[in-house]
């Protein structure tokens, strides 16, 4: 592990020495404007996947990688309205733009779903590291997973074990860093902006009307489908922590079915996912990485009244770990709510509009 301290004079040394580790394939720690990146040669297969074990990288949670400017940025990924204007008036800054991806990665950069989240860090040292070497560098905070942002250079080094220290290869100390948010993550590829993470740079009074979140105008089924998995994405680690209701509210063939498929996908779950119409609930484990619990599809469409709701079993359903996808909710909504508070849960209402024969209108509403 080689540390340099950075300094004006020593800047050109510095930027060699990073942009030669990188080449080789090593790991370098470099300062950024929320706090300590740590980044790999993101073409390089064997350098990520040291990242990777250097990680210990949740699943269902994707990279991102600092490019010098926009027109890099363009080689690695499909640059749409919606993202143009975000690189035009809010990069380099602390935002991360998630597009979709041109496969010219290493494995395991992209999402599994072939997105990629660009950031262009408003900070000129790791710019110019990228500049020179001419290709992308993952862009991730230095903490293992599960470990604070570090701020400091002493602050990773006395979080990390010490057989994780030996796979940092260049560690550059610009000392202590302003205790800045992470960047904000916004997620483009629906041709909507969708805030997966709120940091650095708010967009509340922009694109939010009352505790609106998330919005798709999708233009067939496999775009309601991947909105589903976007909306487990942002709201992955709730689980966790307490259970999550998803409250489905739409006519007839409006996508209620295809978003659930979304949210299942995501969740890793392999079996058929239908409406349970006739069965009113279906139940699907899931466990991955950190995450393990039930995935619960629930259609109330047969369901007549409060009592036969109670009578259904719902509430030996809401409890940690369990994800609840609701069918037809606008029938139950005010009893869906006051569970909330009863059952210590989170609940998203989801709304589905008819635009045209396959395009839909889906808008995702956040109850705190």
């Amino acid at each position: 592990m080689n540390i340099l301290k950075f300094s004006e004079k020593d800047r050109n040394t510095i930027i060699a020495e990073a942009v030669k580790t990188l080449n080789s394939g090593g790991i370098v720690v470099y300062p950024t404007e929320t706090c300590y990146g740590i980044g790999v040669d993101a073409t390089d297969q064997k350098a990520v996947d040291r990242l990777m074990e250097y990680k210990s990288r949740r699943e269902g949670k994707p990279l991102s990688v600092a490019v010098c400017d926009a027109n890099m940025a363009s080689e690695y990924v499909e640059i749409n309205d919606i993202a143009q204007n975000l690189y035009e008036n809010y990069l380099p800054g602390p935002i991360t733009v998630v597009s979709k991806g041109k496969g010219k990665v290493a494995n395991g950069v992209e999402s599994e779903y072939g997105t990629l989240g660009i950031r262009i860090p408003d900070h000129e040292l790791i710019l110019d590291i990228v500049r020179k070497l001419g290709r992308p560098v993952t862009s991730t905070s230095a903490n293992m997973s599960y470990k604070p942002r570090p701020y400091s250079v002493s602050a990773l080094l006395n979080d990390l074990p010490e057989k994780y220290k030996g796979h940092l290869d260049l560690i550059i100390d610009a000392g202590v860093l302003p205790k800045n948010d992470p960047s904000t993550v916004v997620d483009t590829t629906l041709n909507n902006m969708n805030v997966m993470r709120q940091g650095s740079l708010r967009f509340d009074q922009d694109i939010n009307d009352d505790k609106l979140v998330l919005r798709a105008h999708t233009k067939n089924a496999g775009e309601t489908i991947d909105f589903g998995s976007l909306v487990m994405l942002r709201y992955l680690d709730i689980p966790l922590k307490q259970p999550l209701i998803l409250a489905l509210r739409g006519d007839l063939g409006a996508g209620k079915t295809q978003f659930t498929k979304g949210i299942a996908r995501y969740l890793k779950i392999n079996e058929t996912i239908s409406s349970p119409t006739f069965t009113i609930i279906d139940e699907y484990d899931y466990n991955f990485g950190h995450h393990k619990g039930k995935l619960i599809h629930m259609d109330t469409w047969r369901v007549d009244g409060e009592s036969e709701l109670i009578r259904t079993g719902i509430t030996r359903y809401l409890e940690k770990g369990n994800v609840i996808a609701v069918e037809w909710a606008d029938k139950f909504y005010q009893q869906l709510l006051a569970m909330v508070e009863e059952y210590h849960m989170k609940i998203l209402k989801v709304d589905f509009e008819y635009l045209e024969l396959n395009e839909r209108d889906i808008k995702v509403y956040d109850n705190d």
